[in-house]
């Protein structure tokens, strides 16, 4: 199967980042110079406040192939990309961050894997010297707490820096969630996939977005999205401690029937009131987790809020 290249939109979320916006574009321009096809680049200014808007309208008044969305405030990065994806209008769309860590280098062998005929290019960030230790411990945990309680496996090492077909953006652009997560989204859907591994680079300018607060809500939204193992697991949780409490009643029944003795560990008694205790009240946050999705999804709110744009026709 070898598919003719269409038209490409490439979206591109931004948030206080004036000073990659300009080095970025160049990159891509260069890249995609040996293409003939026509393309976009749509970058998405997630309630910055810096000047990332000023430099992107002056970028668009020397080329009209790039356009630019402006979010009404921070709606978060899952929300801008979304945004992308509804205003694109190419035939393919390719995701990717504004901070040069996605390398534009690895679009063309994206674009190949099309021809072959994949729907989804995923990239797989490979570990290298760049990465703090922090960085490989948080995405390392990140990645083994989402594929222990989701659903939906997601590679070690996943990033947006993807690649989508038409027939994907029209099932993405049908899917409208309060709590978004298009790394599972993009697993959930299906299609023939692929992953490609890249090595990223160093954040060119500015500072990283994701801190390890932001990490772990957006390992929780990925796994209450798309699974209900955490209520299973606190129904097992209560299971198990039921038990322990029936054990517990029954030594008890016997120390008073079958023998002379005092009824003795109330110490350990106080634990297992402790530990039970504790137990319900996890088991309230995981409900009410769900309950809270549930409450947020049923407003009908619009999932983002567009300020003002720049779409050239």
């Amino acid at each position: 199967m070898h598919r003719q290249l269409k038209d490409i939109s490439i979206i591109i979320p931004c948030l206080n980042e004036a000073a990659c916006i300009e080095t970025l574009y160049k990159e891509l321009s260069q890249v995609l110079a040996s293409y003939s096809y026509p393309y976009e680049l749509l970058f998405v200014d997630d309630g910055s406040t810096d000047n990332t808007l000023e430099v992107l309208s002056i970028i668009t008044q020397a080329d009209n192939r790039v356009h630019w969305i402006s979010l009404s405030r921070n709606f978060g990065h899952q929300k801008a990309l979304k945004a992308g994806i509804d205003a694109a209008k190419g035939q393919i769309v390719i995701t990717m961050d504004a901070d040069m860590q996605h390398p534009p280098t690895v679009i063309p062998r994206m674009l190949e894997l099309w021809q072959e005929g994949y729907d989804i290019i995923n990239t797989v960030r490979m570990e290298n010297h760049k990465c703090s230790p922090f960085k490989k411990l948080t995405s390392q945990w990140f990645y083994r707490l989402m594929n222990a309680w989701s659903e939906v496996h997601i590679v070690k090492g996943g990033a947006d820096f993807r690649l989508l077909d038409d027939k994907v953006i029209r099932v993405l652009r049908e899917c409208r969630e309060e709590s978004l997560f298009l790394r599972g989204m993009t697993a959930w859907v299906g299609f023939r996939q692929i992953q490609i591994p890249y090595e990223a680079n160093v954040r060119y300018a500015g500072e990283t977005k994701y801190s390890l607060k932001k990490m772990f809500s957006f390992a929780l939204c990925g796994i209450t999205s798309f699974s209900v193992r955490p209520l299973r697991w606190a129904v097992g949780l209560a299971g198990f401690f039921a038990l322990l409490s029936v054990a517990e009643i029954l030594y008890a029944a016997y120390i008073a029937c079958f023998t002379e003795q005092a009824v003795s560990g109330w110490a350990s008694l106080a634990i297992l009131i402790s530990a039970l205790g504790a137990t319900i009240l996890l088991m309230l946050g995981i409900i009410g987790e769900y309950l809270g999705k549930l409450f947020m999804q049923c407003k009908q709110r619009p999932e983002y809020i567009i300020k003002e744009k720049y779409m050239k026709e």
